[in-house]
C-alpha cells in the first residue's frame, strides 16, 4: 500500500492520479501539533492522545509499503501541516535509542521497511534542496526505511507520482 500524505488544495490535488489501493492523508486538517507527552510510547503505544483522525499514524504507517510526501518546500523544510503529521507519526518508533550511520536513531517497532519519496514544490534554491534531503535522509533512516527518494518541482502543476 502506498500512503500519500501531502499539503495540497483540492483543486491540485484533484490534479494527481491516485490508486485505489493508496492510502491519501490531508495534512491540512491536522489541527494538533505533537506536545512531547510521550503517551503514544508509553502509555498507550503508537496512539497519540488527541483523538483524531490521526491518531493512528503508527499503525498506517505500519501497513505502507512506500511513503510519499509531497510538502511546499518551507526555508528547506516541511510545510507546517506536513510537519505536524509526521510528528504525529512517532510512535511508528520506539523510545529508545540505537545508532545508525554513526548517529542516534530511534529503534524501530517494526521490521517493516518502507520506502520514502518526497516530492517537493516552490520557489527551491540549491541550498534549500541541500536542507530538504538531508531532512528526508534523517527522517528515513529514523523510520528505517529501506530507501528514500527526493524530487523537487518549481511549480504544483510539474508533480507527479510515478
Amino acid at each position: 500500500m502506498k500512503t500519500i500524505i501531502h499539503d495540497l488544495d483540492k483543486k491540485n490535488l484533484k490534479k494527481l492520479k491516485f490508486n485505489d489501493c493508496d492510502y491519501i492523508i490531508d495534512a491540512n486538517t491536522c489541527k494538533y501539533t505533537c506536545i512531547g507527552c510521550f503517551s503514544c510510547w508509553i502509555k498507550h503505544p503508537k496512539k497519540c492522545i488527541y483523538k483524531d483522525s490521526y491518531s493512528n499514524m503508527a499503525d498506517i504507517l505500519k501497513n505502507t509499503d512506500e511513503l510519499i510526501i509531497i510538502s511546499k518546500s518551507r526555508y528547506g523544510c516541511y510545510s507546517s501541516s506536513i510537519k505536524r503529521v509526521l510528528e504525529r507519526s512517532i510512535g511508528y518508533v520506539l523510545p529508545y535509542f540505537t545508532i545508525r550511520n554513526n548517529m542516534i536513531h530511534h529503534l524501530s517497532r517494526y521490521d517493516k521497511k518502507l520506502k520514502i519519496t518526497a516530492l517537493f514544490y516552490g520557489d527551491i534554491n540549491e541550498l534549500d534542496k541541500e536542507n530538504l534531503y538531508n531532512l528526508v535522509k534523517a527522517n528515513s533512516i529514523n523510520f528505517n526505511a529501506s530507501s528514500f527518494d527526493v524530487k523537487y518541482f518549481k511549480e504544483i502543476k510539474n508533480v507527479y507520482i510515478d
